[in-house]
């Protein structure tokens, strides 16, 4: 089965409803005041240049994405923050509005799961249980840290699981790197973060794989993407599943932190 879906973490995310201590996700560790790598508040926007290269490392498209903080709201009784996304490529354009927070060991986006489910075979539907929320980061992004950002198992008996989806990130070190910003260029010093998406299509298939790596500065936020345009979703709160192998870039040209 291949989609193109927009799955809203209601990251874009968001594939999870998931407790705080279910297994799959990391211990949550004591209450601690780490580096903010999300910051932000309603008001706040970020301008990022997007580019599209096919496997040759051709230009495909080029365009703009425009992510903005627009209100609050509260979904299944937590306190979300709306993050209004617009993605422009010449001519065509795609919205979509997402939720997340922040908590002391991380930050979540909220899944819809009715939407979700479509990754999900029919004849293994009745053995998954969704959450509803999904891990982009998980505090303190140190050596060695990597957390399960979202997964879906079904449980076809007791103790035996088949694997649907598994979205694992890990902290992969600091880089300088160079942000191009409409008012110059700046060189901060960025945290690396490694996603690798395993999509299993078919029970007995091996599964499609895509992976991207994301930079975050302290204060500032997401700053740089590259990789597979399926995991790009991941900024936002949903999952697109589809053929291409193009690769996106995505870079910071402009921000604004309320």
């Amino acid at each position: 089965m291949r989609n193109n879906l927009q799955v809203f973490f209601v990251v874009f995310l968001a594939v999870i409803f998931f407790q705080s201590c279910d297994s799959d996700n990391p211990t949550n560790p004591p209450n601690q005041n780490f580096s903010d790598y999300y910051p932000g508040s309603v008001g706040s926007y970020y301008k990022y240049s997007v580019t599209e290269r096919d496997t040759l490392g051709n230009i495909v498209q080029q365009g703009n994405r425009n992510v903005s903080y627009t209100g609050t709201t509260t979904y299944n009784s937590r306190d979300y923050i709306t993050q209004s996304d617009t993605l422009v490529f010449d001519t065509l354009s795609s919205y979509n509005t997402f939720l997340f927070r922040k908590s002391d060991t991380g930050v979540f986006y909220a899944v819809d799961t009715s939407q979700i489910s479509q990754l999900i075979p029919d004849t293994l539907r009745g053995y998954v249980s969704l959450r509803d929320e999904m891990q982009l980061l998980f505090y303190p992004l140190t050596a060695g840290s990597s957390w399960s950002m979202y997964r879906i198992n079904a449980e076809v008996q007791p103790g035996i699981e088949v694997k649907i989806l598994d979205i694992i990130a890990a902290y992969d070190g600091a880089e300088q790197i160079d942000l191009n910003l409409s008012t110059g260029t700046v060189s901060v010093n960025s945290q690396r973060v490694k996603y690798t998406l395993e999509y299993y299509s078919d029970v007995n298939s091996e599964p499609e794989t895509y992976t991207a790596y994301m930079w975050f500065v302290e204060n500032i936020g997401l700053v740089r993407f590259e990789g597979n345009q399926v995991v790009l979703s991941l900024t936002g709160g949903g999952i697109n599943i589809d053929i291409s192998s193009n690769i996106l870039t995505q870079e910071l040209v402009e921000y604004n932190i309320q």
